[in-house]
């Protein structure tokens, strides 16, 4: 289908360790084993989409549940600690003026 955002050839070959000659080669041979048949119907091409989407909603339940029980076992030196804060030298908050 259709993608906004592509690189070229010469990118793919540097990513794959092979010269970009050598993968305009396997390029055009996978094209004629393929008989140039490398459409897809929206039907198929619905089809996946929905999937990948059914696929994502699955794992992000999945890192939603995860990060919960890691958060709910934070305590708040842990915070302090993540962010820097010294912990020895926070005094308690003061009380004066509560009844």
């Amino acid at each position: 289908m259709m993608d906004d955002v592509h690189y070229n050839n010469a990118f793919y070959a540097r990513v794959g360790g092979v010269s970009n000659a050598e993968l305009n080669r396997l390029e055009l041979e996978l094209l004629f084993l393929l008989d140039f048949g490398v459409t897809v119907s929206s039907r198929v091409f619905e089809s996946y989409c929905l999937h990948l989407e059914k696929e994502m909603l699955v794992n992000d339940t999945a890192h939603q549940k995860t990060e919960k029980a890691l958060i709910s076992n934070i305590t708040v030196d842990d915070v302090k600690e993540i962010s820097g804060e010294n912990t020895e030298s926070c005094s308690p908050p003061s009380t004066t003026g509560l009844t």
